[in-house]
């Protein structure tokens, strides 16, 4: 045989056999796209549940900067870029593709989960299914958003893809949440990973970054609660005394908190906070020598 067509046929052995491996690879590895600062929708959701931090489904500065740390935790190029590497340290894998009753699929996987929670097993993630979850999370160290992602299944005890599960209804809308109050936690997600920045959103609600009160003026702004920035001591004075039954603002001289109740239950907004990029915070802190205020009616 001339030895130009034995290397053509070696050649084409070669293909054939990178062509079978690639068939072989898992479908999570072909699926999971390739994240970064600018990305946005589920698959940020998913990173962002994986990393225990505000899910807002926006890649934002703060995602980055926790990636990175991540990243270099785990001795991988801390780039801020969510490759197949990083999503196998994460223990993410892409869902397999959704058949015909896949909503049954997704009851059954509730009524999983709420076996192996020990509570009545219906079906449904309702108020009972999200505080069983959000009592388990707290318990085993993981950020109590009553959402359950790959963290919450591991600690679960389940292995292998599983659905991300929370109860009926989106962040900032749905679940009972009067209108001004989801306005409110749109507000918040939308500079929620800005930096902090004195003075920040009290010359204009519109800023590159925001400091304490600047931040909950912009909140409140948004769900139309007030009409123009205030700075942290005006908060002292400023709607109605104790805490609210959806909001509750913290101040003092020089400082200014607030808390609103999500769909996924109470969560503090601080930029004192920020450690892990994000305003939000499943943790409360003491409120000791602050004057608790809450809006009119809410």
């Amino acid at each position: 045989m001339p030895a130009l067509q034995r290397c053509v046929r070696a050649r084409t052995f070669l293909l054939t056999l990178v062509f079978v491996a690639l068939l072989a690879m898992p479908a999570s590895a072909a699926t999971l796209p390739t994240l970064k600062r600018g990305s946005s929708g589920d698959h940020v959701k998913r990173l962002q549940s994986a990393l225990h931090i505000g899910v807002d489904g926006v890649f934002g500065k703060g995602t980055k900067a926790v990636v990175k740390r991540f990243q270099r935790r785990h001795h991988l190029t801390a780039d801020g870029i969510v490759g197949p590497a990083t999503w196998r340290k994460l223990g993410v894998r892409a869902p397999e593709r959704q058949r015909s009753g896949s909503g049954s699929g997704k009851s059954s996987a509730i009524k999983a989960l709420q076996r192996r929670l020990g509570i009545d097993v219906d079906g449904v993630f309702g108020p009972g299914t999200n505080s069983a979850v959000r009592s388990f999370q707290n318990r085993n160290g993981l950020t109590a958003d009553g959402v359950v992602g790959p963290a919450t299944w591991r600690a679960l005890g389940f292995s292998g893809d599983r659905p991300v599960l929370k109860r009926g209804g989106s962040r900032g809308g749905g679940g009972g949440v009067p209108g001004r109050i989801a306005r409110a936690i749109s507000a918040a997600n939308r500079i929620a990973h800005k930096p902090y920045l004195y003075g920040g959103g009290h010359g204009s609600f519109n800023s590159s970054g925001y400091d304490c009160s600047g931040s909950i003026s912009y909140v409140l702004h948004g769900a139309g609660l007030l009409n123009a920035a205030m700075p942290s001591g005006g908060f002292m004075n400023w709607g109605a005394p104790g805490p609210g039954r959806w909001i509750t603002i913290y101040a003092h001289g020089g400082h200014a908190y607030m808390t609103i109740r999500t769909p996924s239950g109470l969560r503090r907004y601080d930029t004192s906070g920020m450690d892990d990029g994000t305003r939000w915070d499943s943790r409360m802190r003491s409120s000791s020598g602050y004057a608790v205020r809450h809006p009119v009616g809410f």
